[in-house]
């Protein structure tokens, strides 16, 4: 029993029980390598422990991670060391040594903290390998030299071959890594990138809504209600900042069909640097910071803050006008939770009378045929003006005529009515469950809600809510 593992042996010369941690590993390009599956390193490996009467403390799979990583990059390397340091680990058993490291360097810097554990390792099959042998010292050096100089290399060879399919716009990487609006189709060894027809309406949609209205937690709220979806600000940021918009990925143009052009995306992140904002901690977000209008001076009411009995704190709405500078009379305060119950019990209200407010405006607005008016106008003139230059008509009928045409011009208002406002964002709240999805939403969620459609409203002396006041995008 033990063999050549002089590791093992020095235990059996203490006449104890031997805890060994089986560790495996598998980077995501050796998965179909014979003998280096998870699957085929554990089966040795309990196969060996059973051989020599070991006893499996536990195992540690790092899948799908690179040798030459930090150990703080391998999550089970990282956790065995410090089962290690707990005292519950005798010996680490590996498969072979390119299973537990590929840098020289990092080798060394686990070997320490292990060594000072009083943990060694073995290599099933590599038995002359032992890290307490100071002979087989150099052995390691160069086994652990190889294996880091095959890494890099086959790094390179991935990369170069990535970058060419990529080229050739392919797709290299997991269909997770690409967000809703497309979707991986094709062989497995030729797949390539697609529109996903499924969301495109709704990918159109958060960009119209975003450019409208230059928010990102208006355009989160307004999406998560409408669709039904649940998306966070990180996807919003890493879907508005995506060059695959406008169809280019990795600096290759043209590698799937766009949703809007070049010029358009980077009006979009122009506005996303010029509304760049720090967002509050998660257990402190106020609701309606920037929304809130005082009735006495204007300005925006703040958010404030107290502790309610010690137990929980309490969010309120202040005007630092009156608080802070003592120059505004509204000196009362009202707290967050009065504000979000009166805006939800009368939500369909407020909407329904914008909706019907913005809908009379409209009807009676009166159709500009000045405009047109002007056009014939202008028509007119340069007719004169050809007929002059041909010599048909004298100097003099010219001017009388030029200036009674451009005397009607000037007492037209050709100035355009204002364009007809889009409301159908507002009449898609009262078409949802708005109430059932909000309770869903977190907080920071429910603050992108209120603002994907109101823009600001006032507090009344009584706290209440001035409908009128209500602003909405």
């Amino acid at each position: 029993m033990y063999g050549s593992y002089k590791q093992l042996l020095r235990y059996q010369e203490r006449n104890r029980v031997i805890r060994i941690a089986k560790y495996v590993r598998c980077s995501s390009d050796e998965q179909k390598k014979n003998g280096y599956t998870i699957g085929d390193q554990l089966d040795l490996i309990d196969e060996f422990a059973t051989e020599n009467e070991l006893v499996s403390v536990g195992e540690y799979v790092d899948e799908g991670v690179s040798a030459t990583l930090e150990i703080s990059k391998r999550k089970a390397l990282a956790q065995m060391i410090e089962d290690a340091k707990a005292g519950k680990i005798d010996v680490i058993v590996i498969k072979c040594i390119d299973r537990f490291f590929r840098s020289v360097e990092e080798y060394y810097a686990a070997q320490k903290q292990l060594r000072a554990a009083g943990v060694t390792w073995l290599s099933i099959e590599e038995p002359d390998l032992d890290p307490e042998d100071p002979d087989a010292a150099f052995k390691i050096n160069i086994y652990l030299t190889m294996a880091e100089y095959e890494a890099k290399k086959t790094s390179k060879r991935i990369k170069f071959n990535n970058k060419m399919r990529i080229k050739n716009k392919q797709v290299v990487t997991g269909a997770n890594s690409f967000l809703f609006p497309w979707t991986v189709t094709g062989e497995k060894k030729n797949r390539y990138l697609i529109k996903d027809k499924k969301n495109e309406e709704m990918t159109l949609d958060i960009l119209d809504f975003y450019e409208t209205h230059q928010s990102k937690a208006a355009t989160l709220g307004y999406i998560n209600i409408k669709y039904g979806k649940r998306m966070t600000m990180a996807t919003l940021d890493r879907f508005l900042t995506d060059t695959l918009l406008y169809g280019e990925y990795k600096g290759v143009a043209n590698y799937v069909e766009p949703f809007i052009t070049k010029e358009r995306f980077d009006r979009i992140q122009d506005i996303m640097k010029r509304n760049a904002r720090a967002y509050s901690a998660p257990n402190r977000v106020f609701l309606f910071s920037g929304l809130i209008k005082c009735p006495c001076c204007g300005n925006n009411l703040t958010g404030n803050f107290s502790k309610s009995g010690g137990k929980y704190e309490v969010l309120s709405y202040r005007c630092n006008a009156s608080r802070i500078r003592k120059i505004c009379p509204f000196n009362k305060s009202i707290s967050e939770r009065k504000i979000e119950k009166q805006l939800l019990d009368n939500l369909e209200q407020f909407i329904t009378n914008e909706v019907i407010r913005v809908e009379t405006i409209e009807e009676i607005q009166p159709k500009n045929n000045n405009a047109i008016k002007a056009e014939q106008i202008k028509i007119e003139i340069e007719r004169l003006n050809m007929m002059f230059r041909k010599g048909r008509i004298e100097e003099e009928e010219y001017d009388t005529e030029y200036f009674k045409l451009e005397k009607k011009l000037k007492k037209l208002d050709t100035t355009e009515p204002p364009p007809k406002r889009n409301i159908d964002a507002l009449k898609g709240v009262l078409e949802t469950d708005y109430r059932g999805i909000y309770a869903k939403l977190t907080k920071e969620n429910k603050k992108a809600f209120w603002r994907s459609f109101i823009k600001e409203f006032v507090i009344d002396e009584n706290k209440k809510i001035v409908p009128e006041s209500i602003i909405f995008f």
